[in-house]
């Protein structure tokens, strides 16, 4: 993964954090919830968290995914958002 300058990084909730090593989504009981950035993302990720989820973001490049660019062109931050209840064995 690459590493982020803190400028690039959303202001994450409480119940929120960047992925660390991908491995932990297998491990940890996490799914994946969807793919977003911006305010949308803002608004889903404190949404998750008033319903007792955990998140786990994954910075992924638009770019990279066949279909995504066109709608990310200006350039924002997209995450890949994996949940699970807290709580959860992890």
């Amino acid at each position: 993964m690459e590493e982020e300058r803190a400028d690039d990084v959303v202001q994450l909730p409480p119940h929120c954090r960047l992925i660390r090593d991908p491995r932990e989504i297998e491990v940890g009981g996490w799914r994946e919830a969807l793919v977003s950035g911006g305010d949308h993302l803002k608004r889903v990720l404190d949404e998750y968290g008033e319903l007792g989820f955990e998140c786990l973001l994954e910075r992924i490049d638009a770019g990279a995914m066949e279909g995504c660019d066109e709608c990310y062109k200006i350039g924002e931050r997209i995450y890949r958002v994996h949940v699970r209840r807290r709580g959860e064995p992890g």
